[in-house]
């Protein structure tokens, strides 16, 4: 059997609504195609994103030398671990022109316990900046999970309004009378529901996926730091 939404009960209520309900069935719907775009663009991205960063992972989790780190830094320079090694070893670079300029390298001397809290408060402030920008639109997700359906109720409570004036004017409460105008009056509760429901697992997942991202730069991190030192207790960067 065929079926035709435009022939459908719930189509002939939402084309018998009023300019209200339209009004607000009209903006939902145009939400829930900004959520759709939203959840589909962030899943794809911070998808691609977990694959780069485990790959990175797994290529320095026995490495010892820091030449790895930044050939590993090269290879990937495309990829959000790629360009997170990449702005820490500017800092680094910064720290050893310092220690250049200053004639404080020698080739056993090593990076002080100071400058490597400088590096790893460097690597905080960038992982906070690239988690700021992973979870941008997060808050549209979240906002519309939250109104949409107050939104749908709105509409509801506008649309019982003019019920329960039709039936005053009609002078009867017999179900035929009573039954469209609350069908038509729930359709915006439903829309609302229909927008918020997928917004708000959809956000709730994508977090996850964003932590799990943050814990991957954390762990990028530390082993940047260990190679670190372990390289500044033998010899020079070069």
């Amino acid at each position: 059997m065929h079926f035709n939404i435009f022939k459908s009960t719930a189509w002939q209520l939402i084309m018998q609504s009023d300019w209200v309900c339209s009004f607000i069935l009209l903006g939902l719907f145009a939400l829930s195609i900004f959520c759709v775009a939203i959840i589909i663009y962030k899943t794809i991205i911070l998808r691609r994103h977990m694959q780069q960063l485990n790959a990175l992972l797994k290529r320095i989790k026995w490495s010892s030398k820091f030449q790895d780190i930044v050939a590993a830094s090269k290879d990937n320079q495309d990829g959000i671990g790629g360009e997170f090694l990449q702005t820490t070893l500017g800092e680094l670079k910064i720290i050893l022109e310092k220690h250049a300029k200053n004639n404080l390298v020698t080739p056993s001397k090593s990076i002080n316990s100071e400058e490597i809290e400088i590096l790893e408060d460097s690597i905080q402030q960038e992982i906070s900046k690239i988690m700021e920008e992973e979870e941008s639109y997060f808050t549209v997700l979240y906002t519309s999970a939250s109104a949409s359906p107050l939104i749908g109720l709105f509409g509801t409570i506008w649309g019982l309004i003019h019920s329960f004036i039709d039936i005053a004017q009609e002078k009867s409460a017999d179900i035929t009378t009573v039954a469209p105008g609350l069908a038509e009056a729930l359709i915006t509760t439903l829309a609302g529901l229909i927008v918020a429901i997928p917004a708000l697992m959809a956000y709730h997942y994508l977090t996850r996926q964003t932590h799990k991202i943050e814990f991957a730069l954390y762990e990028l991190g530390d082993r940047f730091i260990r190679i670190l030192r372990q390289t500044f207790n033998n010899q020079d960067v070069q």
